[in-house]
C-alpha cells in the first residue's frame, strides 16, 4: 500500500466513527495503522463497573474523581499487542527475543507489551488536563503502557503516556508526560491529523526509526508526537513550499502595495 492509499484508509477509518459499533470502529482504525492482533478480550459489559470489577480489586491508587468515571459512557479493552505480534507486523525479530521472556532494557525502560482501550465520554468538550488525568489513572493500574482512544461527541483523541523504571524500585514505573492527538473530527478530519496518524503507522515508524523493540517503538511514538519535532516538520514543509512558490508564482507588486496601505 502506498502513502496516498494508506492516508485514504486512515481517513475512511476516522469517518466510520460517525455510526456503527465503537469497538469495531476502533479496531479498524488501529488496523489501518498496522496495529492488529487476535489477542482480544472484549468486555461483556462496556461500562466502568465492569472495568472496576476486572482490574481495580481494591486498588487504592486509582482515583475515580480524577478519572472522571461518572463521564464514562462506554469502555472496552480493544487488544493487547505483544512482542510476537509486533515482530510479525514489522517483519523483523525484536531485540531480546530468547533472552528470558524477551525482557530488554533500553533507556532505563522495560516494555514487553501494550494494552489498547477505547473510552467514550458523555460530553464533547474536554481539555487536555481532563484527558491526561484519565490516562494517568488508568496507567496506574497496569504494569505496562496503556494507549487510550477517547471518543467525545464528534471528536476522537488518542492518548499515549511516557513511563520509565523507578530507580528505587524496578518493579514499579514512573509515569511521565501524557501526549495527546486531540480533537480529531470524525465528520471532517483535518489533514494534519491524518498526517500525524500516518506518521504513527507501524510501516512508517519502521521506515524512519528501525523498530527493534517495544521501547524503540514507544520512543518513536514520543519523538513523532514531540512538539519540537512537529514544529520542525511544519517549518520544513513551509520552507519547501516557499522555495517552490518563488519560482512558480508571480506576486504583483501593485497588489502588495495596496495591501500594505490597508494595514
Amino acid at each position: 500500500m502506498n502513502e496516498k492509499e494508506l492516508k485514504n484508509l486512515i481517513k475512511a477509518s476516522i469517518l466510520s466513527f460517525a455510526d456503527g459499533n465503537l469497538t469495531n470502529n476502533s479496531l479498524s482504525l488501529f488496523k489501518s495503522l498496522g496495529y492488529k492482533t487476535d489477542r482480544q478480550s472484549p468486555f461483556r459489559e462496556k461500562n466502568y463497573r465492569f472495568f472496576k470489577d476486572s482490574f481495580l480489586d481494591g486498588n487504592v491508587s486509582f482515583k475515580e474523581e480524577k478519572a472522571l468515571v461518572k463521564d464514562w459512557k462506554y469502555v472496552d479493552l480493544l487488544f493487547q499487542l505483544t512482542k510476537d505480534e509486533l515482530a510479525i507486523a514489522i517483519s523483523s525479530p525484536l531485540v531480546g527475543e530468547g533472552q528470558g521472556e524477551g525482557k530488554t532494557r533500553v533507556d532505563r525502560t522495560i516494555i514487553e507489551t501494550y494494552i489498547f482501550f477505547v473510552i467514550e465520554l458523555v460530553n464533547e468538550n474536554y481539555n487536555r488536563t481532563d484527558l491526561s488525568k484519565i490516562t494517568r489513572e488508568i496507567n496506574k493500574v497496569f504494569p505496562m503502557p496503556v494507549m487510550i482512544l477517547f471518543k467525545h461527541g464528534s471528536l476522537l483523541t488518542l492518548s499515549i503516556i511516557n513511563r520509565r523504571i523507578n530507580e528505587k524500585d524496578e518493579r514499579k514505573d514512573v509515569l511521565k508526560k501524557v501526549t495527546l492527538i486531540k480533537d480529531i473530527n470524525i465528520k471532517n478530519p483535518h489533514r494534519a491529523h491524518i498526517e500525524i496518524l500516518f506518521d504513527l503507522s507501524l510501516e512508517e515508524l519502521q521506515r524512519v526509526h528501525k523498530i527493534t523493540s517495544f521501547v524503540k517503538l514507544h520512543n518513536a511514538w514520543q519523538k513523532t508526537l514531540d512538539v519540537k519535532e512537529l514544529n520542525k516538520k511544519f517549518y520544513k514543509e513551509l520552507s519547501n513550499w516557499y522555495f517552490w512558490a518563488i519560482h512558480e508564482v508571480e506576486f504583483p507588486n501593485a497588489s502588495l502595495e495596496a495591501d500594505r496601505s490597508v494595514l
